[in-house]
């Protein structure tokens, strides 16, 4: 029934050639958005509706848009972290462009909300299909408390911030939609016991996503965050310090102790993509004046970033526990993705702006080396001259040169950050 749409989408994108870069990158910007703005679409849907959408896939060597027959050719995850790496650009006040895709893209969130009387209802869709439907079926893309969910409600709250100065009118449905969004977390997440199960000799929490899903959890933090800060509600700070505990309480080992201090992704295993937990454990620390959550953010910046850039980084292991002890039952290499870096540059650069203790502007040069060229591969990830980021680097060191949609706004994300520091900027010129 689908396959017509889906043919005449690879058609339309298939001949579609790379473009010189929109932007030229100077001196003062490692941040080029030309490759981003080839994934960028505005479409319109089936309820006429006109959205910004940015395609998944972008495949070597001619960087075609190509979609997935089981999820679609778009997907709130990625429309949302782009919609944030746009929140967070110096000149958005006065690009018209940049504008105009963000209230766009802000629109595609917003119209895949599940509405009242349907599954899920409050919580997001993911994907859509070339024929400008809502993929509604597909394991990825069903309404539910999931990682689209979460990233969702992290665009669209320091979304409201930013049009609740300028439209008033979008700001109106934009916190409509995250008190939707909120009023489930509550329901779903605020009075969970806090009750731990074993895992492999691994005390786990059992009332994070998913019980222990402490990456998922701090994504969620952030967008809580943002809510908190805007109108201090004692419901949502009960579920914020729900929320961090599980992730402090996913920390395993420390210094001079496997796994160095890492905080556990899920169940007893740590893997890569989705870190974002010492980031998230040190902004909220830092707001909520929990110093606690700070120093365990610490913990695995100072112990377990360095081990991990002594192996040349990894992608994923599992743990077990006896007697106290930790130790790695399974270790996985590959695949490295932007995913798993952009988090630990974030962490690091956080630690430093909080502490102002040199090393971690270092930490962070050092992590950033991983884009440019000191990996297991010796191969640039990111390119600033087409501003695409290449999808990973497999076994054997053999790096995927596609530049999908994930990979290259990881990218940005992280030297937009760095753009702020002049002391890992100069260290990265190097």
């Amino acid at each position: 029934m689908r396959l017509l749409p889906v043919i005449l989408f690879l058609l339309t994108f298939s001949c579609k050639k790379e473009q010189p870069a929109a932007q030229t990158p100077t001196a003062e910007r490692w941040v080029n958005l030309a490759h981003l703005d080839r994934l960028y679409g505005a479409v319109r849907l089936a309820n006429g509706a006109e959205v910004g959408t940015v395609a998944i896939y972008s495949e070597a060597p001619d960087y075609r848009l190509v979609t997935d027959a089981d999820e679609g050719f778009t997907c709130v995850d990625d429309v949302s972290r782009a919609a944030l790496l746009l929140l967070n650009e110096p000149d958005l006040a006065k690009n018209g462009d940049k504008g105009d895709k963000l209230r766009k893209m802000t629109e595609f969130v917003l119209q895949l909300q599940a509405p009242d009387g349907e599954a899920g209802a409050g919580y997001f869709y993911n994907f859509l299909w070339p024929d400008r439907t809502i993929n509604k079926t597909f394991q990825t893309s069903v309404a539910q408390p999931n990682f689209w969910s979460w990233r969702a409600f992290w665009h669209l709250t320091e979304a409201y911030s930013y049009y609740r100065q300028n439209d008033p009118a979008l700001a109106g449905r934009i916190q409509t939609a995250n008190e939707r969004l909120l009023t489930n977390m509550l329901r779903d997440f605020g009075s969970k016991p806090r009750d731990f199960t074993f895992i492999r000799g691994v005390q786990t929490p059992k009332w994070l996503p998913f019980g222990s899903g402490s990456d998922q959890a701090a994504v969620m933090l952030l967008g809580l965050l943002n809510v908190y800060q805007q109108n201090q509600r004692p419901d949502v700070l009960k579920l914020m310090e729900q929320l961090g505990e599980g992730i402090v309480a996913m920390q395993a080992g420390g210094a001079g102790k496997f796994p160095y201090g890492a905080i556990l992704s899920f169940e007893n295993i740590w893997h890569a993509y989705a870190s974002d937990q010492a980031y998230a454990l040190l902004r909220a620390g830092k707001a909520l004046n929990k110093p606690e959550w700070q120093a365990v953010a610490r913990r695995e910046i100072d112990n377990f970033y360095p081990y991990l850039i002594q192996q040349g980084f990894l992608e994923s292991f599992e743990v077990e526990q006896a007697n106290g002890e930790f130790k790695a039952v399974k270790t996985s290499k590959f695949s490295q993705i932007a995913y798993g870096i952009r988090p630990m540059i974030w962490a690091a650069l956080e630690a430093y702006e909080q502490t102002k203790d040199k090393r971690y502007a270092d930490l962070a040069g050092q992590l950033t080396g991983w884009f440019l060229g000191k990996n297991a591969a010796s191969a640039v990830m990111y390119d600033r001259a087409t501003g695409r980021g290449y999808d990973g680097i497999g076994a054997g060191g053999v790096v995927n040169r596609n530049a999908g949609a994930e990979s290259t706004i990881e990218a940005l994300w992280a030297f937009q950050r760095i753009e702020n520091f002049p002391e890992v900027r100069s260290l990265i010129a190097k």
